[in-house]
């Protein structure tokens, strides 16, 4: 009798001992996708070198196609410095190759690159622009920078949830921003871009010799001032749902793949509804 309760004892020891231990299998809680996220910005945020490339595109609910589509890739250095390369519609041909829907008419330039590259540094949580260039739409880069979305994606509000077609290697989560926060988001970047292109054209405009760069400035500021007007006007009503798509190695925790749409719905000056979407596509690779 004494032989059989100590041995039940040890027994459910044990059992307690197995169940409590992490990481244990079969047995081990599963993480939750808050979670999975957390370990997978961290796992990101650790790491010295990585790289990357991905395509984005805009596509409108008119006719359906991408417009204003590019590819582009980066290289993260020293844990906080990001190389942006991107090319634009000239020489993105194999970016629409199995895509339906992509102009054709949009990715046709004899072949010849027409991008440019910009360079970021990390500061206190921030990514800064180390280039003091003026090319148009550099400024507008740092919206595809992943690293900067996660860590973007990480301060609001959201809901996080396992995507069903996980393989057992990769665990898909996705992840859709409150729709007040991703608004809010969406207007920050356009702002961002706004001010860009506002710099740009401004220094463009310092070049200028005579008497007439005065006037250009001037005019230069009405019609940037009448844009943002407009842009303001138009995203006062506007509606923006912000989607995610981050898959996850099962193993190290780290970002495998960071798609996105972002569909903002608004009026026109005309009063006219419309309705477009920001695609993006990102894979990892290349981690140390």
């Amino acid at each position: 009798m004494l032989n059989r309760r100590y041995i039940r004892g040890l027994l459910l020891i044990l059992s307690i001992v197995v169940l409590c231990a992490p990481g244990c299998g079969l047995l081990g809680r599963d993480r939750t996708p808050e979670e999975l996220f957390s370990l997978a910005l961290s796992g990101i945020a650790g790491k010295e070198k990585l790289s990357f490339d991905g395509e984005a595109g805009l596509r409108r609910e008119s006719n359906g196609l991408f417009e204003n589509q590019f590819k582009f890739e980066g290289k993260l250095e020293d844990h906080d410095r990001l190389t942006l390369q991107t090319r634009l519609p000239g020489a993105v041909t194999a970016a629409g190759a199995g895509v339906k829907g992509v102009n054709a008419a949009a990715v046709n330039n004899n072949g010849q690159p027409s991008g440019f590259s910009a360079s970021f540094e990390r500061k206190q949580g921030q990514w800064m622009a180390l280039t003091d260039q003026h090319e148009p739409l550099r400024g507008s880069l740092s919206r595809f920078n992943p690293i900067a979305q996660m860590e973007s994606i990480d301060r609001l509000n959201k809901t996080i949830k396992s995507e069903y077609g996980s393989g057992r290697r990769t665990k898909i989560l996705r992840i859709e921003l409150a729709p007040k926060d991703a608004k809010t988001w969406a207007l920050a970047q356009l702002d961002d871009e706004m001010n860009a292109i506002r710099a740009e054209y401004m220094h463009k405009a310092t070049a200028v010799k005579g008497g007439i760069q005065e006037k250009l400035e001037k005019d230069l500021n009405k019609v940037w001032e009448q844009g943002e007007t407009s842009m303001q006007e138009m995203m006062k009503q506007a509606e923006v749902q912000t989607v995610y798509h981050l898959t996850v190695d099962r193993k190290t925790s780290l970002p495998l793949r960071l798609s996105s749409e972002s569909q903002v719905s608004y009026k026109d000056m005309n009063s006219k509804r419309n309705k477009e979407a920001l695609v993006t596509d990102v894979n990892f690779r290349a981690y140390e």
